[in-house]
């Protein structure tokens, strides 16, 4: 709302006009301005008018015998135009239909008889200014309570975004953005619990970049952590199943659960991890085995069962890496699942 709102009073005859100014004048005092037109149409054209200059219209006190536009009428377009403003209709006739048009075309606050009672007059005018003072702020506390909900909404939306990030970033790795220990341990559990309820095979392989102290040693640690995480990528982009998950287990040992996937193709998935290690032809002068970084592996499978423990199938995951790397690295080693009672 821009400036003081308006109370409008709208009769054919000037005398009554400004008769009606001078009483509501001492009723109403400075809370609002007074405006007055003579007939309907001038009405319209003033409220068109203030609300283009975006001034509110409290109150309209209307005649309702006028020559060009009767009273009901002219309080039916100010609704349409202006459905708070609050309208009073005086009329010299208890004409009932009118009365009837304007409750339901108005929604008409209240008529007065005329000629009218001063006192009744003006109460009627204060206690529709006040209503439209009550209404309004209402409305601007709704506003307020609005934007509070809104502010909270987004600060629930901040807090819960901050939540999700930091539940990432318990799981996550920093240097290689892969899941981490902990995510790993979590994982192979439900996955080990999962799999020995749908009597699936649950494989694991393990992955070291061979002589990688000599690479750190040659080309330093900010190039040896930009190579761990070239490799780290390789390896989960290989092993891209949606239901598969790719760890960094520790330092430069990496390991790729793999849900529903028996021994052969936990081997092809290996080979082709190696594969791809070696075809980033990351130079490594310090390997006496390759001019590129390269890959150990170490493969095994089981179906779990109450025979064994998570912390088996990497017991044996872990020695077959271990396998790999005595054998000459830069090769995939599978080592069964010994069963403990055998």
């Amino acid at each position: 709302m821009v400036g003081k709102p308006i109370i409008l009073c709208v009769d054919d005859e000037r005398t009554i006009l400004d008769s009606l100014k001078v009483e509501l004048r001492s009723a109403v005092g400075s809370r609002c301005i007074l405006e007055t037109a003579e007939g309907g149409q001038e009405a319209l054209e003033l409220i068109d008018e203030l609300q283009e200059n975006q001034i509110d219209i409290a109150v309209v006190v209307s005649d309702y015998i006028m020559p060009g536009m009767r009273g009901d009428e002219l309080l039916r377009q100010i609704h349409q135009r202006s459905p708070k403003t609050l309208k009073v209709l005086l009329t010299g006739q208890a004409d009932l239909p009118a009365i009837g048009n304007a409750i339901r075309y108005a929604k008409l606050y209240r008529y007065i008889p005329k000629p009218w009672e001063s006192e009744d007059l003006k109460l009627t005018v204060v206690e529709a200014l006040n209503s439209y003072y009550q209404d309004q702020e209402l409305q601007e506390k709704n506003l307020r309570l609005q934007q509070v909900n809104q502010e909270l909404q987004q600060m629930t939306h901040k807090l819960r975004q901050a939540n999700l990030e930091l539940q990432k970033l318990a799981i996550t790795d920093s240097l290689t953005q892969l899941a981490n220990r902990r995510q790993f341990d979590t994982f192979l559990t439900h996955e080990w619990l999962r799999m020995m309820r749908e009597k699936q095979f649950l494989s694991l392989i393990f992955c070291d970049v061979d002589f990688f102290k000599g690479y750190n040693d040659q080309y330093g640690h900010p190039q040896g952590d930009i190579c761990l995480h070239k490799v780290a990528q390789t390896i989960r982009s290989t092993a891209k199943r949606p239901g598969d998950l790719t760890a960094r287990y520790g330092g430069e040992e990496f390991v790729v659960i793999l849900p529903n996937t028996p021994a052969e193709g936990a081997l092809i998935v290996a080979e082709a991890v190696r594969a791809a290690v070696v075809a980033l032809k990351i130079s490594h002068g310090n390997s006496s085995i390759c001019e590129f970084v390269t890959l150990s592996l170490g493969v095994s499978s089981v179906i779990p069962s109450p025979d064994y423990a998570p912390e088996d199938l990497v017991s044996a995951a872990d020695q077959a890496l271990y396998e790999a790397k005595r054998f000459g690295r830069n090769r995939t080693v599978f080592k069964p699942l010994v069963s403990p009672s055998t």
